[in-house]
């Protein structure tokens, strides 16, 4: 650890993941990549944005001073794409690669994850990618879509990733906190979920808010909205209502980054399930909805359906919410107030003050379409895992017209 760096384990009772902030992401690399996991030949996955628009690639091939850049890949499109996995795992066996750099979003974090997955287990085609994914997932989850650690992944022929991940992540969804992943079949649109043998995602995840300030502010507070979906409603509204009022706000935005891991813990650490919200969501990005504002969308719509449910649950959420000013002052604006609003009239206030979307409207799927979504919703053991289990596509509907 370099002096002035903040270095914590994500979970208490293990060495690694480790989360690290208060110094420049090029020194943190160059540190963990070498000292923490002893490698010395990283692949750098890098979306196209932070590629043209910062100084990055040079910034990290400068600064690695007992290591050097294997190969690089610019860019991933949303949804992390089987055929794209497939280009970066051939890339990074061909270059040598003893670890991978990302420097992105979502995308580009599922996509490392998906590789280095992908490359363990040999795998040179669509048809066996999406064999292995499917695979991994039904046989180490159970049926209520939690892991299964205590299943061996060489009774089922998988081997775990072998190549260590670090992250810096530009965005707020948590996918670098978690051991599973999305991958999206080109041909069927479906989005399939993975998980790594070892139920062990990155090893090192790098936070720095300065690094973020030329994220889009849309991209920045929808992916913001995604981990409230996970949990961290206490840090992360706050800290996304003060970004979205001043963007340069770097302890507002460092807030939102903790918030972020912290709503990750609930899932990785505690493993507590995930919903309808995730389940449908995950079937939305490949119909064209940004994965972040799939809960922009859903997330409102579907805590008014398990109201019934866990009512005191929320009801203790929004009183939880209404005790923080900045937040207050926001649901006072629209109208809302203790005892005649619910935690969807919450969320759903927050937001239109964050100017997100609400409607599918503005993706050009028509209503025809939300029959097939609600049929690739249900083979989500999310949806299962809904507080009143989501089993039929009917129940999917229900939620999605409240959505449209």
């Amino acid at each position: 650890m370099t002096r002035n760096e903040i270095v914590q384990p994500f979970r208490c009772d293990e060495a690694l993941p480790i989360v690290t902030w208060n110094i420049p992401y090029d020194e943190a690399c160059d540190n963990h990549i070498s000292r923490t996991l002893d490698c010395s030949r990283p692949f750098l996955i890098i979306s196209r944005s932070m590629s043209s628009t910062t100084d990055a690639v040079d910034r990290i091939s400068k600064a690695l001073s007992s290591s050097h850049i294997a190969g690089i890949h610019r860019g991933m499109k949303p949804h992390t794409w089987y055929s794209e996995v497939l280009e970066i795992s051939k890339e990074i066996e061909q270059s040598g690669a003893d670890s991978v750099i990302t420097i992105g979003g979502g995308s580009i974090i599922d996509g490392a994850k998906a590789a280095v997955f992908a490359v363990s287990n040999a795998v040179d085609t669509m048809q066996k990618m999406d064999d292995l994914f499917r695979m991994s997932h039904e046989r180490l989850t159970r049926a209520d879509g939690s892991s299964c650690p205590g299943v061996l992944s060489s009774e089922l022929g998988l081997k775990p990733s072998a190549i260590p991940i670090v992250t810096v992540s530009t965005t707020l969804s948590g996918g670098e906190y978690n051991h599973v992943g999305g991958a999206s079949n080109d041909l069927t649109k479906l989005k399939q979920l993975f998980v790594d043998p070892a139920l062990s995602g990155p090893r090192v995840i790098v936070l720095d808010p300065v690094l973020t300030l030329g994220v889009p502010q849309q991209v920045w507070l929808s992916t913001g909205m995604r981990a409230i979906d996970h949990s961290g409603l206490k840090l992360l509204i706050p800290a996304l209502l003060r970004t979205a009022k001043d963007p340069k706000d770097l302890d507002a935005r460092l807030a939102a980054q903790r918030g972020a891991c912290e709503s990750m813990k609930g899932l990785c650490v505690y493993r507590t399930p995930l919903g309808a919200s995730h389940g449908i969501g995950h079937q939305l990005g490949p119909f064209g909805v940004p994965h972040a504002e799939t809960s922009c969308i859903l997330l409102p719509a579907v805590l008014k359906y398990n109201y019934s449910a866990n009512y005191e649950r929320q009801a203790k959420l929004f009183a939880i919410m209404w005790e923080d000013t900045v937040v207050s002052e926001v649901l006072r604006k629209h109208s809302l107030s203790p005892g005649s609003s619910d935690l969807g009239d919450l969320l759903d206030a927050i937001i239109c003050e964050l100017e997100l979307p609400r409607s599918l409207r503005g993706y050009r799927i028509g209503k025809d379409q939300l029959r097939s979504i609600a049929k690739n919703s249900l083979k989500d053991a999310m949806c299962r895992t809904n507080p009143i289990p989501i089993t039929t596509e009917e129940q999917v509907m229900a939620i999605l017209e409240k959505c449209f």
